[in-house]
Order: structure tokens, then C-alpha cells, then sequence
């Protein structure tokens, strides 16, 4: 890769989604401000991906494929997975005597 081909302006939605997905992480002990920060990574990702697809000279597809991921990653570990840890926990438990 030569000098001009990493020249030029990277998508702004793309960046977003990555800065967002990190935050995700970040503050994943706090899942409702995680879930929010996943959520708005994860539609600026799919915004980003359009706009990169009809603007070839834009730059940003691995933050925007980066961003998806982390915030899709921090969705199933941080919301969802609690949240059926504690099903499959409870439909463990023995029925209490009466």
C-alpha cells in the first residue's frame, strides 16, 4: 500500500460506533447505560456501512465491522447473558418443600 492509497477522510458515523462499542465495554457493570451505548453502536455501524458503500472514497469500514462486533459482543455478554444465567439457575433450583 503506497502513501496515497491511506489518504483520506474516514467516515464520522464509523468512528462514533467504534468510540461508542468501547464505551459499551467500559461500562458494562451498568447494563442499562451499556445496553443504550450497544444499541446506538451498533445503528451507527449499519448507518456507516451504507454510507461507506456509496462513497468509495471514504475510509473507516474496520472501525465501522469493529464497532458492530464490540457493541453485538457487549449486547449477549453484558445484557442478555445475565439474564439467562439466572433462568437456567433458577430452573435448577429444587422446588421447595411444602
Amino acid at each position: 500500500m503506497n502513501a496515497e492509497a491511506r489518504v483520506g477522510a474516514v467516515d464520522g458515523k464509523a468512528v462514533a460506533s467504534f468510540l461508542l462499542a468501547v464505551l459499551s465495554v467500559l461500562t458494562a457493570q451498568s447494563w442499562l447505560v451499556a445496553t443504550v451505548a450497544a444499541t446506538a453502536a451498533i445503528s451507527l455501524a449499519l448507518a456507516s456501512r451504507r454510507t461507506l458503500r456509496e462513497a468509495p472514497h471514504l475510509r473507516g469500514t474496520v472501525l465501522s465491522l469493529s464497532g458492530f462486533l464490540i457493541a453485538v459482543g457487549v449486547l449477549l455478554i453484558a445484557t442478555v447473558g445475565p439474564s439467562l444465567l439466572t433462568l437456567f439457575l433458577f430452573s435448577l433450583a429444587p422446588v421447595p418443600a411444602t
